[in-house]
């Protein structure tokens, strides 16, 4: 979700201020009524200033005028060489050549990526998809069954695989429900994995923050629905506080999901995987998400995603042009 119409912001006031001041200064020379004495150049005030007089239409045509879409592209291409190479630094320090990480991350105002486009086991972010085509099957909230409910809450709030199965294959279409949902939610790097387990879904960091969009705001679904999406995803298990929520400030609200697992053909190693919106009530949410592979154990995939969070959100709040 790239920003079509980039906004002036915060980080980008010091490239406004100082041509703006420029802006004012012209103004005041050309205005300002200059004897010969005041300039010392023996002319009266009626005669032309080298320098000192400029034609509005000029001004305006000047190059001293910000672009703001130059700006705001040349913010983001420094945040996005700041995010690549805390990251690069990160895994450098750890040095496991066995892992293998993916982030994306949209503030309301840049959006960035390392390894974005690269393909990993969903693992348990992929129940968002399925709460999703869940909600899309009834008309109004309402309209659900209390024990679907249940099962929906089961498998968001705690990650219960059998309350997944339960709604996947009794209530939805099973397979064909998840190839469905790639294209309505428009996950165009999302694709079914081995046996089309639902677990085994194929997904990229940037699909995830478009998914991420779909589930939680109006639009593919209703508000009513996104609320009940917000409310599942805001009140997870004790034991799923985890993730994404590392990069969150005090007093912010998260929406998230996490995923793991671990098979035979990762070589017994994690895939750990954790996908949310941080401050999503206010008017600059952080859609974040963050795929991660080849952990030695769940407890090292966990705070490999948690480390990411913290550095992806220290460069979003990094000004730029500091």
């Amino acid at each position: 979700m790239t920003t079509s119409k980039p906004k002036t912001s915060r980080r980008l006031w010091p490239y406004l201020a100082v041509p703006a001041l420029a802006v004012l200064v012209a103004a005041v020379v050309y205005v300002s009524d200059f004897s010969a004495e005041d300039v010392g150049l023996g002319k009266s005030s009626g005669d032309d200033l080298p320098g000192s007089q400029v034609e509005e239409s000029e001004l305006a045509d000047s190059e001293i005028q910000p672009d703001p879409a130059e700006q705001h592209e040349a913010a983001q291409e420094k945040l996005q060489g700041m995010l690549d190479d805390a990251v690069e630094d990160y895994l450098a320090d750890i040095d496991d050549e066995n892992l293998y990480v993916s982030i994306a991350v949209n503030d309301s105002e840049f959006e960035l990526a390392y390894n974005g486009d690269e393909q990993h086991d969903t693992a348990s972010i992929v129940k968002v998809e399925i709460l999703g085509m869940l909600l899309l099957n009834y008309d109004t909230v309402a309209d659900i069954p209390d024990w679907v409910m249940a099962d929906a809450e089961k498998m968001i709030k705690e990650s219960d695989n059998n309350a997944t199965n339960d709604l996947l294959f009794g209530v939805l279409d099973g397979h064909q429900t998840m190839r469905d949902a790639h294209e309505i939610f428009g996950l165009t790097g999302t694709e079914p994995g081995e046996g089309e387990r639902w677990g085994l879904t194929q997904t990229t960091a940037v699909d995830q923050l478009t998914m991420l969009k779909g589930a939680l705001y109006e639009g593919i679904l209703t508000e009513e629905q996104a609320q009940l999406s917000r409310d599942l995803m805001g009140d997870l298990a004790d034991f799923q506080d985890w993730g994404v929520v590392a990069g969150a400030e005090d007093g912010e609200s998260v929406w998230m999901k996490n995923g793991w697992d671990t098979r035979d053909a990762l070589g017994g190693e994690w895939a750990v995987n954790s996908i949310g919106v941080i401050a999503g009530d206010t008017e600059e949410p952080i859609m974040l998400s963050i795929l991660t592979g080849g952990s030695a154990s769940e407890e090292e995939g966990i705070a490999l995603v948690e480390d990411l969070a913290e550095i992806t959100r220290e460069i979003v709040d990094t000004d730029p042009l500091a």
